[in-house]
């Protein structure tokens, strides 16, 4: 554990798993997966992330219990985006959208929700929120801090936005885009050369996951192809965003970014050992 700090910004869901007939509920989300992660390296992890007027207290408390510090932001008067999952014996999984479709934006981080005290953190990773708020909140971070910003996207609305995403790309000190979105983003599926255009586009490091095969490196002096080991995933949910936290909790404490990228591999692997987020708790809980 260091002395750095990391500020997770996305959304909260709230997921209803069906597993072997049996619901449970739990915490689900972009961010709570990346500061589970992060957790894992760093002791001072904050997230920020609206929360539902229905969002259960019980639930919440069990991330400030592993020591992560959950943010405020503006209210909300809304129901939480809540999902039902259903897995099938073969691991598979079935999602269906409870409610929250149309609150997605407004369940996401703006400036407004955003305090001082959220800004002093020395990393602050953007995980992937409504294209509108991502927009918005790139360009302000950027004006209002020298923190190192990390930032992830939405493959469903890169299609028809690719000039404003690549222009949001000079707000980011790192840029971890999944292999779809790169792909999408660049009009290439060559990823090296994906790298190189983002990093054009302003970031320092590019960081593209390619899931079971490891993730593509792209930095001033050196463009490195990173292997992972292949694990049998449980549930590949978070998979991406616990990497997105790993790679960002690593790289603020001071490693390199393959170094960085090892420590997000890692975290992905175990956010992968269980069902949601039941792996990285477990993993948590061992740790402490």
């Amino acid at each position: 554990m260091t002395d750095a700090s990391l500020l997770c910004v996305g959304n909260l869901t709230i997921d209803d798993l069906v597993i072997d007939g049996r619901e449970t509920t739990a915490l689900g989300g972009d961010a709570l997966f990346a500061a589970l992660a992060a957790r894992r390296t760093l002791t001072d992890v904050r997230m920020l992330a609206p929360m539902g007027s229905d969002l259960p207290s019980t639930l919440l408390g069990t991330v400030a219990e592993l020591g992560i510090r959950v943010e405020t932001s503006r209210p909300r008067t809304i129901p939480t985006v809540r999902n039902r999952v259903e897995y099938a014996a073969d691991g598979s999984r079935t999602w269906h959208l409870l409610c929250g479709e149309e609150a997605f934006d407004v369940l996401s981080v703006y400036p407004e929700d955003v305090t001082g005290e959220a800004l002093s953190a020395n990393g602050i990773l953007v995980s992937a929120m409504s294209l509108r708020s991502q927009l918005t909140l790139g360009p302000w971070l950027r004006a209002q801090t020298d923190a190192t910003i990390y930032l992830d996207l939405q493959e469903d609305y890169v299609a028809g936005n690719e000039r404003e995403l690549l222009d949001l790309l000079a707000t980011c000190d790192v840029f971890l885009p999944s292999e779809v979105e790169a792909v999408a983003l660049a009009g290439t599926t060559d990823l090296e050369r994906a790298a190189e255009i983002f990093r054009d586009a302003g970031p320092d490091v590019v960081v593209v996951k390619t899931a079971e095969r490891g993730c593509v490196i792209a930095t001033a002096d050196r463009t490195v192809l990173l292997p992972t080991e292949a694990v049998v995933p449980v549930d590949s949910t978070g998979a991406g965003d616990a990497f997105c936290g790993g790679f960002a909790a690593a790289h603020v404490a001071g490693a390199d970014p393959v170094e960085a990228a090892g420590a997000g591999a890692a975290a992905a692997r175990v956010a992968i050992g269980g069902h949601g987020v039941a792996g990285l708790l477990a993993d948590l809980g061992s740790l402490a």
